[in-house]
C-alpha cells in the first residue's frame, strides 16, 4: 500500500470512528472528555481497549502452532497506570472519599495473557472437573476451581498452560490490589462462551477475595465495595439461574456482589460457532449442547434482561433495608451496573426503583426520580460512549443525584491497538439493539461522523 494511501486511511478512521468511539490514545488524552462527561453529572467506565482478534483465536484454537508472544506484560502495566489516572481524576472532582466515585475501570481478561488460547483450554477443563448443577453452558464458577493452579498438568493443560494461569493469576491481583488502594471499582467484561468458564472462575476468585464484608471477626476489607464486578450476559440462556446462585453464594460467603448486567456483544459468533461444531467443522465452541447458549432471538434476550434486572433491583431493596452497624450505614453487599441502551429497560429499571421505594418521584409525568446516596452507591445505568447519547441525557435529564448515576463506557488505545473494538461496533447495533434501532443509531453516528469531517456544512445551518 502506497504511504501517501496509508496516511489518509489512517487519518480517515481517526477523524470519524475513532473520535465517534474512543476517548483518545491514552489515559492522559482522555481526561478531558472525563472532565467533560462530570460537567454534566456523567460519570465514566474507563477502559485500555486492547481486544483479542477473534479470528486469530480461533486459528490458534484450531491448530498446533503456538501464537506469537504478546506484549501482556506492558498491558498489566498500562492497567495498573489507568487506575492511578482514574484515582488521581476522582480525588479532583470528587475529594479523597470513598463514596461518589464514578469512574471506574474495565479489563478484558483475553488481553491480559500472552496466549488467549490458554483461557479456552481451562474453560474446556472446566466443564469436565466441576460438580455438575442444572445450569446451561457455560455453567456456573465453583470455589473448587482454581485448585488446578497447585496441581500437576493432565490431558487438557501442559504443565506451560498452568505456570501461564498462575502468573495471570497473580497479575490480577496484582490489579486488584491496586484498586482496593486507590478506591477504584474494577469491572471485569464479559467475552465469549469459551473463554467464560475460565473467566467466571477468576472473576469469582478476585471477588471472594477483595468483596469481603465487614463482620465481627474480618474487620480488613475494602473500603469502596463491591470492588470487583462480573458481568451477566443476558443472551445466555443459563443467566438467571446463574445469577441466583451467585446471589446465594455471596450471602453466604459474607462478600458484596458486583453485577454488570448486558445482553452480550457476540451473539453472530457464538451462533455461527455452535453451527459449525454441529456440522463437523472446526469450532472453538465447547458447548456439548444441541441448542446454543444464546438465546436465538432478540426479544427472548429482551424478556430475560428485564427479569434479571427486577430480580437484582429486589435484591438491593433488600439490602438496603437489612440492619446494619451503627458505624457501617452505608457499605453495599450489592452493586449493579445496568449496562444498557435499550428505552424499555432503561424506564423498566426507573419505575422499580420507584415502585419498590428505593426512589422517590412526584405526580407529574415531567417530575424527576430522586435518587438517595445509599442508592446511587448501589446502582448505575451505563451506555457505550459513542453511541445512544438521546438515551444517556434523557436518563441524565430524568433523575437527580449527588452522584452520577449514568455512565459512558469509554475506550481508549493507541488506533492500531483499538481496531477490534472499533471494528465490533456494527455489529453489535444490530444483534443487541435489534434491527429498527440499530438502523436509528447507524444514522445518528453517521450524522456525527459528517460533523466531524465537514463541520455545519452537512447539518444545513
Amino acid at each position: 500500500m502506497l504511504p501517501g494511501i496509508s496516511w489518509f486511511a489512517e487519518t480517515f478512521v481517526r477523524l470519524t470512528f475513532f473520535d465517534q468511539f474512543v476517548g483518545g490514545d491514552t489515559a492522559e488524552k482522555t481526561l478531558p472528555l472525563l472532565y467533560k462527561l462530570r460537567a454534566v453529572n456523567k460519570g465514566a467506565l474507563f477502559a485500555y481497549s486492547v481486544e483479542v482478534d477473534e479470528n486469530e483465536a480461533t486459528a490458534s484454537a484450531s491448530s498446533s502452532k503456538r501464537a506469537e508472544p504478546s506484549p501482556h506484560k506492558r498491558i498489566v502495566d498500562e492497567m495498573v497506570h489507568c487506575i492511578d489516572v482514574t484515582a488521581d481524576f476522582e480525588d479532583a472532582v470528587s475529594g479523597k472519599f470513598h463514596t461518589g466515585r464514578r469512574t471506574w475501570v474495565a479489563i478484558k481478561m483475553s488481553a491480559l495473557l500472552p496466549d488467549a488460547n490458554v483461557l479456552v483450554k481451562f474453560s474446556s477443563y472446566l466443564q469436565t472437573t466441576r460438580p455438575k448443577l442444572l445450569i446451561a453452558f457455560p455453567g456456573c464458577p465453583h470455589s473448587s476451581d482454581l485448585d488446578i493452579l497447585n496441581k500437576p498438568p493432565n490431558d487438557t493443560l501442559t504443565a506451560e498452560d498452568i505456570a501461564a494461569l498462575r502468573d495471570f493469576h497473580a497479575d490480577l491481583v496484582r490489579i486488584c490490589e491496586h484498586a482496593q488502594k486507590r478506591g477504584v471499582k474494577i469491572i471485569v467484561d464479559a467475552e465469549y462462551s469459551w473463554y467464560q468458564p475460565a473467566i467466571d472462575a477468576l472473576t469469582l476468585s478476585l471477588t471472594r477475595q477483595f468483596n469481603k464484608l465487614p463482620s465481627p471477626t474480618n474487620k480488613d476489607t475494602s473500603a469502596v465495595q463491591p470492588l470487583i464486578y462480573g458481568t451477566y450476559q443476558a443472551y445466555l440462556q443459563r443467566t438467571p439461574e446463574l445469577l441466583a446462585q451467585s446471589l446465594a453464594d455471596a450471602k453466604a460467603g459474607n462478600y458484596a456482589l458486583g453485577v454488570k448486567l448486558v445482553r452480550g456483544a457476540y451473539h453472530s459468533y457464538e451462533i455461527a460457532a455452535h453451527q459449525a461444531r454441529l456440522d463437523g467443522k472446526p469450532s472453538v465452541s465447547l458447548s456439548s449442547d444441541s441448542h446454543p447458549p444464546v438465546w436465538l432471538t432478540k426479544p427472548e434476550t429482551d424478556a430475560c434482561y428485564n427479569a434479571c434486572a427486577r430480580t437484582l433491583i429486589q435484591s438491593i431493596r433488600e439490602d438496603m433495608n437489612t440492619r446494619r452497624p451503627k458505624d457501617d450505614p452505608l457499605t453495599p453487599a450489592v452493586g449493579v451496573l445496568f449496562g444498557t441502551h435499550n428505552w424499555e429497560s432503561c424506564r423498566l429499571i426507573l419505575d422499580e426503583l420507584v415502585k419498590t421505594g428505593l426512589a422517590v418521584k412526584g405526580p407529574a409525568a415531567d417530575d424527576l426520580v430522586l435518587l438517595p446516596d445509599d442508592l446511587t452507591e448501589r446502582v448505575t445505568i451505563g451506555q457505550l460512549y459513542g453511541m445512544c447519547d438521546d438515551l444517556t441525557n434523557y436518563l441524565v435529564n430524568s433523575t437527580a443525584s449527588n452522584t452520577p448515576l449514568i455512565i459512558k463506557y469509554v475506550p481508549y488505545g493507541a488506533l492500531s491497538e483499538v481496531m477490534p473494538y472499533l471494528s465490533r461496533r456494527a455489529i453489535e447495533n444490530k444483534s443487541v439493539l435489534g434491527e429498527g434501532a440499530a438502523s436509528g443509531e447507524r444514522q445518528r453516528a453517521a450524522a456525527e461522523i459528517k460533523k466531524r469531517l465537514f463541520g455545519l456544512w452537512f447539518s444545513g445551518k
